[in-house]
């Protein structure tokens, strides 16, 4: 017989373990609207309720729980949008404070595919010949299909000195010779595996160096916390070196927290908002400079190509849109969402896509990426880094 008390005790129970760490917000809603919300949960607890009681093999009620959650965000259809287990939210803040075990690539979901958006500078992941755009199709052997990022994430750290083997696809270019491509029976793809060890990854996110010309250079990797405030110190130090003009390099830079992206836009511009967001419902809100940092007015180029995405795109989007600098390199990314990270009292988070992003000048730019004003391609074959040689060269003709 089914037993009510049993599945009103279970719905109760669970409702208080789902809405704990988070603000209150669905604990006030069941007390406004309990019946209504009872009604809306009454059918995933009814189902819990009986695979418990009556499945053929023992079941744990919290990987169920933790299957009908993903199942729920899987529908967004999203691949920003997830749900953090304890371990997996321990190892994204792992990864914003700079130091863990792995090989250092960021990665998304673009097309239903595990695929990288760059690899990390000075990492295993760079050093292996790893590159923006390369598709993930197997970890050690295990097909990646249906796999989520933080699950990849997982098996690709480990302990400093231990070996994986991804499997790549990558597109092949097409000025590539047709030798090539004949030898691959004109797919447009190779398929390959690297074998990469892994290594205790430290980041340094902002470096910089003074080149010839008075010609001031600044690579910033990732956008974590205090990096704007770096860059304005990198800027201070170059000008005491002589600097007149200044190139910020943002290749391979996978974005990373919004309000540093306003900052970093802070040592350029000098007025405006630095992108716009749009929240489901609302109107679009400006991003402002931040007040704390002074702006330069020498010339600037930026450098972006493929990997560079986010909060790079919303500099660069910036920039470009304030005629402020010249943008040098290939197109980049293409991601135009914000996410939110909500941690939960048992230590997991939920991930969600909370807004979109437009440039200055109103430019949507998901799954399309910023174009830039010189459009260089990068050849890894090569010693000289001829986006950067333009670059120089961009400038030197502004100086003189």
């Amino acid at each position: 017989m089914f037993n009510k008390k049993r599945v009103i005790s279970t719905v109760l129970i669970l409702l208080m373990l789902v809405t704990a760490g988070a603000t209150g917000f669905f604990i006030h809603k069941v007390q406004a609207n309990q019946v209504n919300e009872l009604n809306m949960f009454k059918k995933l607890f009814v189902i819990l309720d009986l695979v418990k009681r009556s499945y053929v093999e023992e079941t744990d009620a919290d990987e169920l729980l933790t299957g009908a959650i993903d199942g729920m965000l899987e529908t967004l259809d999203d691949p920003y949008t997830g749900y953090l287990p304890p371990q997996d939210f321990e190892n994204m803040q792992e990864e914003f404070e700079g130091k863990y075990g792995g090989i250092g690539i960021v990665i998304t979901m673009k097309d239903e595919q595990l695929t990288i958006v760059s690899p990390m500078e000075d990492t295993p992941g760079e050093r292996a010949g790893l590159l923006g755009g390369d598709m993930i199709v197997a970890i050690d052997g295990v097909d990646t299909k249906g796999m989520g990022m933080q699950k990849a994430v997982g098996m690709m750290k480990g302990e400093a000195g231990t070996k994986v083997t991804l499997t790549i696809k990558r597109l092949i270019d097409q000025e590539e010779d047709q030798a090539n491509k004949e030898k691959e029976n004109g797919d447009k793809f190779n398929k390959f595996d690297v074998e990469i060890i892994r290594e205790d990854i430290e980041l340094s996110y902002v470096s910089s160096e003074m080149k010839e010309g008075n010609i001031g250079y600044i690579r910033l990797t990732q956008f974590i916390d205090h990096v704007g405030e770096k860059v304005a110190d990198e800027i201070d130090k170059l000008h005491k070196e002589g600097a007149k003009a200044f190139i910020l390099d943002l290749r391979n830079n996978p974005g990373g927290l919004l309000g540093e992206a306003s900052k970093v836009a802070s040592n350029f511009i000098d007025k405006g908002a630095v992108v716009y967001v749009k929240e489901r419902g609302k109107a679009k809100e400006a991003v402002p400079l931040f007040r704390g940092i002074k702006s330069i007015d020498e010339p600037l180029v930026i450098l972006v190509n493929g990997g560079s995405a986010s909060a790079s795109e919303i500099v660069t989007g910036a920039i470009q849109d304030n005629h402020r600098g010249v943008i040098v390199g290939d197109k980049t990314f293409g991601k135009g969402v914000v996410q939110s990270v909500v941690p939960l009292a048992d230590g997991s988070a939920v991930k969600l896509t909370t807004a979109k992003y437009y440039t200055p000048a109103g430019r949507f730019i998901h799954h399309q990426g910023i174009e830039p004003d010189v459009k260089i391609k990068y050849n890894p074959d090569t010693e000289i880094d001829d986006q950067l040689e333009k670059a120089i060269e961009i400038l030197e003709e502004k100086l003189n």
